[in-house]
């Protein structure tokens, strides 16, 4: 299940791209706040017992200074009365998604998570928090990794949804 503030298009389109940026901050933190008033319902109902941020490698997340997702997820748990668990370690850096044919994409992720090992994460619903998902192939491999690691599921939430997906 995933839910999604709205389309990878137009204003969104260009809202994610500033929100990676240094001043970008605030931003996101508007754009989560947008999302729990107007699909706040929806991400109750998924029912989740925690909050989950696709995590950046960490040479990336050095050069930006910050993790956007980290950002999103910490507005959108607190917002629905969650915790957030870094349960996701990104072991390797990838290729940017942006650049790749959707098959490349999966390929590219394939191993590039690790569970770190969380107590509270077994038998757990996940909310899993990324800023956008056109092929789902990052949101896949992170989710793949949380059930092995002892999630009982996992649903994610997104700023933007690629078309058709």
């Amino acid at each position: 299940k995933v839910v999604a503030l709205g389309l990878y298009d137009g204003p969104l389109h260009q809202a994610v791209a500033k929100i990676k940026e240094p001043a970008g901050r605030v931003l996101a933190a508007a754009l989560a706040q947008l999302m729990l008033r107007t699909r706040g319902e929806q991400l109750k109902a998924l029912e989740a017992d925690l909050g989950v941020p696709v995590p950046m490698f960490w040479a990336k997340r050095f050069w930006r200074g910050f993790n956007t997702t980290e950002l999103l997820a910490e507005r959108l748990a607190r917002g629905l009365g969650l915790p957030v668990r870094h349960a996701l370690v990104r072991n390797r850096n990838t290729l940017p998604q942006r650049s790749l044919r959707p098959r490349e994409r999966f390929a590219n992720v394939r191993g590039a998570f690790t569970a770190r090992r969380i107590r509270n994460l077994q038998g757990k619903s996940i909310l899993l928090i990324d800023d956008v998902l056109t092929t789902g192939a990052t949101c896949s491999e992170a989710a793949r990794t949380l059930l092995r690691a002892g999630a009982a599921r996992v649903v994610v939430a997104v700023l933007a949804r690629g078309q058709g997906n």
